[in-house]
């Protein structure tokens, strides 16, 4: 049974890698494109609105997805309730969104944000159209057919928003990209998915999911509110510009940091809750997983740290400058990132949605104190407290992974102490190989293939288990596509 695991394991890791590869490929090539053609005020209006879809997804969902994943005899019923439910709660929460539009306009002085919210709000209730059958894909590991909708959804809605920023269409560009992904992908996940909604609604299935899920909205909406704030504060006290230079600075440090979380977990918690009541086993799960996560983020973030300037220049031209300190800042935050969310996800699996709940209500008092402090003293203070809120939210993590299934800062330390101090020896002679480059263009080009280079050869030398198992798995594909 465990290699069987294993096995899907794996299978499902190539699959999300190539799933979170990809959309972030398109984020980015997208990305380039649209901040060429667009102003940061552009950008500012439509990311002052993410925090209401952020919130809507939330409530939509209701914490139940994760609890039907989580039950291991999931049954029809469950799953049709569980659809209507969904659906009856995102049309609401469109209605009252259109309603308020308005509202939100005034509040931002942007009167073009009344329309632009009841269009980009339309976003709400296509997502809720598919969410079961991502969630029935997730369960059973399918995760192939959700990277071939992902995929083709966003490469179609990317292109049309390229199309529309060149025919001088503005903010709307970016509005056709969120919703047209969403549109696409609700009928993708329709016509490749054999699941269809029952004509049955049982209550008994809301009850029993109502205690688990209760915690995790409650938890997701206080999550998504702070994750999301800084957006409304910069907005509303510096201007949709200052906005625009922020949301570009947490979009592409988030390309990367959001890359690793998500591809590791979309495996993380299915695998996770089918071991829940073996400890130690959940406990060497766990470690190979942050084992794997350092491998990544740490040279990753670092390496973006050092070519930063370069980057915003070259890629996105001169006027997005203003962004490279946000940017820098905010690469640090995305280290922690995936770690943070491996040990929610781990509490989750364990059943202590609860306890997340009171974690999230400790760490947003903390991080509301810092923006009681900041909010008037810059974007940079605000931003330095934000680092620290993250910091603070991995060590809670280890503290009650600790209690749970054995797993201290002892160990964690242990775990990423090769990868992270690696990844700074690489970062640090790799900046003084930038400091020596005669150019942006060179050092942009040049840096991070030295950066590789001393990074995976160091790994190599040092024999890290990450490394020797990526060769092996690397060999065993080679072998068994030769022998094809």
């Amino acid at each position: 049974m465990e290699e069987d695991l294993k096995r899907k394991t794996t299978k499902a890791l190539v699959w999300s890698s190539a799933d979170k590869v990809g959309q972030q490929l398109f984020y980015l090539v997208a990305g380039i494109i649209l901040a060429r053609q667009l102003s940061p005020s552009d950008y500012g209006k439509v990311g002052v609105l993410t925090i209401f879809i952020a919130l809507s997804g939330i409530l939509i969902d209701s914490g139940f997805s994760s609890a039907l994943i989580r039950k291991k005899e999931a049954t029809q019923a469950d799953y049709s309730t569980v659809f209507y439910v969904n659906i009856v709660i995102s049309c609401v929460l469109y209605a009252l969104l259109y309603a308020v539009a308005p509202c939100i306009a005034l509040f931002f002085n942007e009167p073009d944000l009344t329309l632009i919210c009841r269009v980009l709000f339309l976003v709400i209730p296509m997502n809720a159209l598919s969410l079961i059958q991502q969630t029935l894909l997730f369960k059973h590991f399918k995760l192939s057919v959700s990277a071939r909708v992902n995929l083709w959804a966003l490469g179609l809605a990317s292109v049309a928003a390229v199309v529309m920023a060149y025919c001088g269409m503005g903010v709307w560009s970016l509005v056709t990209q969120t919703l047209g992904l969403a549109v696409l992908r609700a009928l993708f996940f329709w016509a490749f998915n054999d699941w269809r909604p029952q004509w049955v609604f049982r209550m008994a299935s809301l009850r029993e999911f109502f205690g688990y899920s209760s915690n995790l909205v409650v938890s997701g909406i206080i999550n998504n509110v702070f994750n999301k704030i800084y957006p409304l504060i910069i907005g509303k006290f510096y201007g949709m510009t200052q906005t625009g230079y922020y949301t570009q600075a947490d979009k592409y440090q988030d390309i990367a940091s959001a890359l690793v979380s998500n591809i590791f977990r979309s495996v993380a918690f299915p695998v996770f809750s089918t071991v829940q009541d073996d400890l130690p086993r959940l406990n060497r799960i766990c470690r190979k997983n942050v084992r794997a996560i350092s491998f990544f983020i740490f040279p990753i973030m670092l390496l973006m740290i050092v070519v930063s300037y370069p980057l915003i220049l070259l890629v996105l031209k001169e006027q997005w400058l203003p962004s490279v300190p946000y940017f820098r800042l905010l690469c640090l935050s995305g280290i922690c990132s995936p770690f943070i969310i491996l040990f929610y996800d781990l509490f989750n699996s364990l059943g202590y949605s609860r306890l997340n709940l009171f974690i999230e209500i400790g760490k947003k008092s903390y991080l509301f104190l810092g923006i009681a402090l900041f909010y008037s003293s810059g974007i940079m203070s605000l931003i330095v407290w934000w680092v620290s809120y993250s910091v603070l939210s991995l060590v809670t993590g280890v503290f009650f992974a600790r209690r749970f299934i054995g797993y201290g800062y002892g160990g964690y330390i242990k775990d990423i102490f090769p990868y992270l101090v690696l990844a700074m020896v690489s970062a640090g002679i790799s900046a003084g190989v930038y400091l020596l480059l005669p150019g942006d263009v060179w050092r942009l080009c040049i840096v991070p293939v030295v950066y590789g280079i001393i990074y995976l050869g160091g790994a190599c030398v040092l024999k890290l288990e990450m490394w020797q198992e990526g060769m092996a798995m690397l060999k065993a594909r080679i072998q068994k596509g030769g022998e094809a």
